[in-house]
């Protein structure tokens, strides 16, 4: 009908502020030559992985030696499935060698279960000086709200010691209400309230700390819940990351209060076995690149230029890759960070960004990377290969990140559309 209306030569379409690149997806889709373009460079770098990169690698095989040593598959690879097979492939690469280097930092269950998660408590010293005792900050104790498979977190307090541990229960009876709410704490030890101000101010001054309450793993009759084991405690104590982001938070205590709470830098989002877990993944996405490019070369590749100059060879495929590795990596970064909750109802964790904002979590959830559930790389790039693997790469598409006043450059008497 497009054609037919516009007698076989249908114009461009351009989005000046293209965002996540939905319109120019979808005008692609539909057989029109997409433009589009944002100031956000990270909006930009997300359509050009939809629209731009596709097409430039369409309809071709995958480098990867497993997919070459295949016999009969020369001509299955339509739009960007080869490319996403080869994203698949080297990310799987990238999670088994991290598992190498780091696996010893996530340690089995008891029975050899694999571990799903780890929910600490946020911490801070009770301002009863008569007590003193370390208070743990909960919004709720629920661990699973599944009908006949309920369990929960119970505190148990040794009051002579001002010691708060924790046990985990099961069966059809209900935990206590938290510890902590939006007016401030109770200690579960002596039941002096807390108010937010000195809860802030705790975290401000580095008093804060966390304690952990349960494990979540998986066993063969579904999930299993584990009081605290100490030397899960040791050995999460021992990750030691040899750089995090030093990047200050933005002030903005409407829609990120993290700071108000005394974490001021991106780095202070993530534990220090989190930081380890991405900062080697990450080193990993310029390892992986080196055997695309050589994979690649091994294909019958010319080595050409980059994909940033245009390039449609060895080089510009092994950038082309990474990029979509990359953006896994990023990916991973909103569920591996100690502002996720345990959502217990799902019984899994839930990612930071449900909204576009950073609230303060109390009681967090720290996944296993290596779980193979919410939270493993594997499963962060399964998610976004869903898309590539559907994505139209056909025709050209192109991106800018420019003013959106500049932005009709390349694209001749577009039809603008935003």
């Amino acid at each position: 009908e497009i054609m037919r209306s516009t007698g076989g030569n249908p114009p461009p379409v351009l989005d000046p502020f293209c965002g996540g690149g939905s319109i120019p997806l979808e005008a692609q889709r539909l057989g029109l030559e997409a433009h589009g373009s944002d100031l956000n460079p990270v909006a930009v770098l997300i359509t050009k992985a939809l629209i731009e990169i596709p097409p430039k690698f369409a309809g071709k095989p995958p480098v990867n030696p497993e997919a070459r040593g295949k016999i009969g598959n020369e001509g299955n690879w339509f739009g960007a499935k080869g490319l996403a097979e080869d994203v698949r492939y080297y990310g799987k690469w990238m999670r088994d060698e991290a598992e190498k280097r780091i696996g010893h930092l996530y340690p089995k269950g008891p029975n050899g279960e694999t571990v799903i998660a780890w929910l600490w408590a946020r911490t801070v010293r009770c301002p009863n000086p008569a007590c003193g005792a370390t208070m743990p900050l909960v919004s709720s104790f629920w661990l699973s709200k599944k009908q006949g498979k309920k369990a929960w977190i119970e505190p148990v307090v040794d009051r002579e010691k001002k010691e708060v541990r924790f046990t985990v229960r099961k069966g059809d009876g209900v935990p206590q209400a938290g510890t902590v709410n939006r007016r401030g704490a109770t200690c579960v030890v002596c039941g002096t309230a807390a108010r937010l101000d000195y809860v802030r101010n705790e975290g401000r001054t580095g008093h804060m700390g966390q304690q952990l309450m349960a494990v979540v793993a998986e066993s063969h009759r579904g999930r299993a819940y584990l009081s605290p084991i100490q030397e899960h405690v040791v050995l999460a104590k021992k990750a030691n990351p040899e750089w995090r982001p030093e990047a200050q938070l933005a002030y903005n205590p409407r829609d990120i209060k993290a700071p108000t709470y005394g974490l001021t830098t991106h780095g202070d989002l993530f534990t220090p076995r989190q930081l380890v877990a991405l900062t080697t993944i990450s080193d990993l996405v310029g390892e992986a690149r080196e055997r695309v490019h050589k994979d690649a070369v091994t294909a019958g590749l010319p080595d050409g230029v980059s994909l940033d100059g245009s390039g449609k060879d060895a080089q510009a495929y092994a950038d082309a890759v990474t990029t979509y590795l990359g953006m896994a990596v990023s990916r991973l970064s909103d569920i591996c960070n100690s502002l996720c909750m345990w959502e217990s109802t799902k019984t899994q964790v839930r990612h930071l960004f449900t909204r576009q904002a950073i609230p303060m979590l109390w009681d967090f959830a720290e996944p296993n990377v290596f779980a193979g559930s919410a939270g493993d790389f594997k499963v962060s790039l399964s998610s976004m290969l869903k898309t590539l693997e559907r994505v139209p790469a056909r025709d050209s598409g192109e991106v800018k990140q420019v003013d959106a006043t500049t932005s009709a450059n390349g694209a001749v008497d577009p039809v603008i559309s935003t």
